[in-house]
C-alpha cells in the first residue's frame, strides 16, 4: 500500500504547506495530485475522509487553515531518502 505525504494550499500566501501526515492508501496517484482529483468518482477511503478534522499553520502569516475544500489538500508521494556516506 503506498504511502503519501499530505499539503494543503494556502489562500493567504499562496503556497503549499506540508502538513507532517503520511497516509497509507490504496490506490493513490505517481505525483503530486489533490484529493478531489485523486478520488473523482469514488468514495473517499476513511484515512482520507479524517484529514478534515486536522488543521494546518501557515509559517508565512501564522493563521491557521481548515483542511476542508478536497481540491486544497495534495497527496504527495514521498521522495526517496537520501543517504550521505559518513567520512572521518
Amino acid at each position: 500500500m503506498p504511502a503519501y505525504d499530505i499539503s494543503v494550499r494556502c489562500k493567504p500566501c499562496g503556497r503549499d504547506h506540508p502538513i507532517l501526515l503520511r497516509l497509507h492508501v490504496d490506490e493513490g496517484p505517481d505525483h503530486k495530485q489533490s484529493i478531489a482529483e485523486s478520488f473523482r468518482g469514488r468514495s473517499l477511503p476513511p484515512q482520507v475522509k479524517s484529514l478534515r478534522w486536522h488543521k494546518a499553520l501557515c509559517p508565512i502569516t501564522g493563521r491557521t487553515l481548515s483542511l476542508e475544500n478536497d481540491s486544497e489538500i495534495f497527496l504527495v508521494p514521498p521522495e526517496p531518502l537520501k543517504y550521505y556516506p559518513v567520512t572521518h
